[in-house]
């Protein structure tokens, strides 16, 4: 009996060997790259560390109370709040909507589909850097007399149109994935029992779009909560701080500010609420998925 486990066992381990061997590289780039500078980095948030120096001293949790009463910081998580979930809704909105246009089959739809997705491949500072000329140039000048970019009332609003140009087209896909999965049974039982469309909308093809709001809202929400690139790109955070996010304000004290400690303080806790947020969104939609 030892005999044919250990035999199993061999068989096994041969089988699989191969695929732990292509593992190797990802495994060890992913510890080098992210794995050992979030381990060693975790003891600077309970330091004042600037950044530069080699000396350093422990506070203990002296950065971690400074954020109750950092108003800069507070400022900055509500830019972040605004700007998270106004983004979060909308991308869905408009990505649903162009799933349901793109699933019916007419002409060129297959076209459609791909200059939708086409933004998706620009990154995040080359697409800000298109809008913002777009804005300088186009709309301030001949359209509206203003610069979005360059107000701190219409800001977000600018950054929200570069965000959603640039990345509408992944939930796009997520949905009309979603849409093609619908049991084709379930929109003629509908039809037959004289559902109208709208009603076939809201009563059939929604609810049985539950895995897709899950993937969409949980990720374009935490995404957004993170911002960095576009914002950095295309305002720098603001006019007069107006666009600056939690991302931002990190940045800044670890690398302008000379405080790297406190930095790493807040980047940790940023990233527990990410964590937490997500996996809280993750079950909720899940549960609603069963419900549905």
């Amino acid at each position: 009996m030892n005999t044919d486990i250990s035999s199993y066992k061999r068989n096994v381990w041969k089988r699989y060997f191969p695929f732990f061997v292509f593992l190797i590289p990802s495994l060890v780039l992913f510890i080098f790259a992210y794995a050992y500078p979030f381990f060693s980095g975790l003891s600077l948030a309970f330091t004042d560390w600037d950044g530069i120096s080699q000396a350093y001293h422990f506070v203990g949790f002296k950065n971690f109370v400074q954020m109750a009463s950092d108003t800069a910081l507070h400022h900055d998580i509500v830019i972040t709040l605004v700007y998270a979930v106004c983004a979060t809704a909308l991308n869905n909105i408009i990505a649903l909507g162009l799933a349901l246009l793109l699933n019916k089959n007419f002409k060129f739809s297959a076209i459609n589909k791909t200059i939708f997705f086409i933004p998706m491949a620009l990154s995040p500072v080359l697409a800000s850097f298109i809008w913002s000329f777009i804005d300088s140039k186009i709309y301030a000048q001949v359209i509206h007399g203003h610069s979005l970019l360059a107000s701190p009332k219409t800001v977000i609003l600018g950054i929200i149109i570069i965000a959603l140009w640039n990345g509408v087209g992944s939930n796009t896909m997520i949905y009309l994935a979603g849409l093609t999965n619908i049991p084709h049974e379930c929109l003629e039982s509908a039809s037959i029992d004289g559902a109208s469309g709208w009603n076939r909308l809201r009563y059939v093809i929604l609810p049985l779009l539950g895995p897709s709001y899950t993937v969409c809202i949980t990720l374009t929400l935490t995404s957004s909560l993170r911002e960095f690139a576009t914002v950095l790109s295309a305002t720098n955070g603001g006019p007069a701080r107006s666009s600056e996010t939690v991302a931002i304000f990190i940045y800044r004290n670890l690398f302008q500010y000379y405080k790297a400690g406190y930095g790493q303080a807040v980047a940790l806790i940023f990233m527990i609420i990410l964590i937490v947020l997500g996996i809280g969104l993750n079950k909720f939609f899940r549960s609603r998925e069963v419900e549905l």
